[in-house]
């Protein structure tokens, strides 16, 4: 299974952009998802960026759901009702997750879409809580771009940021590298520095 990462996102306009930022990377429509509360964010952000996976869009009720098709994303944006945090809307691969049969009988809500896609369940807990808040929830498959991805994700201000490891060596650890470097450097001198001295000495006798 392809590991994912997630960006949560406070605003349309940030989510928007980063998505842009990621197919411009060549990162392909259909591995993009996008989930939210908002009808209207999802519409506009469909557009703006041309997300429409052959999976369309989620829609149904807490009995069970169907995935409608690109047709269906353009037409109107549907609603799931999830177990816990009432309905949402979801765009792209994971639409076809969270509609499958389990998760249509209520069995995890959000939770155990997000688990079944190989996310721990301490994040899925925390995404669907920032989901449930009304925050955009942008996931994109890591085919070896994650440190494209989190770069991107990190400079449209990803609210879990944190959960990312570090593309860029630490800045302490390099200063400390340098340090011994120089101290090294130091040591290889003061050696020399006695022999120049000595050699005075002896100057100085003769």
């Amino acid at each position: 299974m392809t590991k994912k990462i997630i960006g949560i996102f406070e605003t349309e306009r940030e989510a928007t952009k980063a998505i842009q930022e990621l197919q411009a990377r060549g990162i392909p429509n259909e591995e993009i998802s996008v989930v939210t509360k908002d009808r209207d964010e999802l519409k506009n952000i469909t557009e703006e960026t041309a997300t429409m996976a052959p999976e369309g869009v989620a829609t149904g009720a807490a009995t069970g759901g169907v995935v409608g098709g690109l047709a269906g994303l353009l037409a109107g944006i549907g609603a799931l009702a999830i177990p816990g945090i009432g309905p949402f809307i979801a765009a792209g691969p994971i639409a076809a997750v969270l509609t499958g049969a389990a998760i249509g009988a209520g069995a995890g809500g959000l939770v155990g879409g997000l688990v079944g896609l190989g996310i721990p369940e301490d994040e899925a807990k925390e995404y669907e809580k920032h989901v449930n808040e009304g925050r955009i929830m942008v996931l994109v498959d890591d085919d070896g771009h994650s440190s494209d991805i989190h770069h991107i994700f990190r400079g449209n201000r990803s609210l879990n940021a944190h959960r990312y490891s570090s593309p860029v060596p630490d800045p302490a650890r390099s200063s400390g590298q340098d340090a011994t470097a120089v101290g090294s450097s130091a040591g290889l001198r003061g050696p020399v520095n006695e022999g120049n001295a000595t050699d005075l000495s002896d100057r100085n006798k003769r």
